[in-house]
């Protein structure tokens, strides 16, 4: 049987209006929820024992502690992780059964991680934390459907145990366009994208982490030379 939790976190700043109308969702439909943040005292903890979620941390770049946090915390207890900007169509619960882990594409080739469910024991899961935790710093990867996309598929730990890939529709049919469209009858949750940690002024620490000083210095120079323009 499935853990029929969901967890959500939030970092920073007050809950934006469709965060608050998302939970809310979750509440009217029974589903028993956790919101982390700052406040509890293993967040914080996790975050200081990981050098790119407290570099992340530390520049504001929430998105992207977020995305080591939410695997962290199904770890700890199991359950299903939902960004505070995804609606429940229809219970997901059931299609957990008996797995150990399952996420769903977000594209034709990209893997989303808006939408996580994971045992406490999964072995997918741990791998995915030994990414933030020993090798992300020398990879040019950062975001969060590039790196569970390159641990599942490139380096094809997705068959080392019971783990489900659905389809687009059932967790990510809406394409962010921004236009009237209709739920399709196989979808299960609705990731609304919201895409707010698109900043550039804050992108150099993630795109020359990996990168000696010369290429830490270009980059740096790239992205404040287009600031100016």
């Amino acid at each position: 049987m499935s853990n029929n939790k969901i967890h959500a976190i939030w970092l920073g700043n007050k809950l934006t209006p469709l965060a608050l109308v998302c939970i809310e969702d979750w509440k009217k439909q029974g589903y028993e929820y956790k919101v982390w943040t700052e406040e509890d005292s293993l967040i914080t903890e996790w975050i200081d024992g990981c050098e790119f979620a407290k570099e992340c941390y530390k520049r504001g770049l929430f998105a992207f502690v977020t995305d080591y946090l939410r695997l962290k915390i199904l770890q700890h207890e199991g359950g299903l992780y939902l960004d505070t900007d995804v609606t429940v169509q229809k219970n997901p619960f059931p299609l957990f059964d008996e797995c150990q882990f399952a996420v769903g594409y977000e594209s034709e080739s990209m893997i989303g991680t808006a939408c996580i469910y994971a045992q406490k024991e999964s072995k997918i899961l741990a791998n995915l934390i030994d990414f933030y935790e020993h090798k992300i710093l020398s990879s040019p990867l950062y975001m969060g459907p590039g790196i569970m996309t390159h641990v599942l598929i490139d380096n094809k730990m997705k068959d080392i145990e019971k783990s489900l890939i659905f389809p687009v529709e059932y967790f990510y049919c809406y394409l962010g366009n921004g236009q009237e469209f209709t739920t399709p009858d196989n979808s299960y949750l609705v990731h609304w994208f919201q895409h707010s940690w698109k900043d550039p002024r804050k992108a150099i620490y993630l795109k020359s982490k990996h990168m000696g000083l010369l290429g830490k210095i270009y980059t740096w120079q790239k992205y404040i030379f287009k600031k100016r323009k």
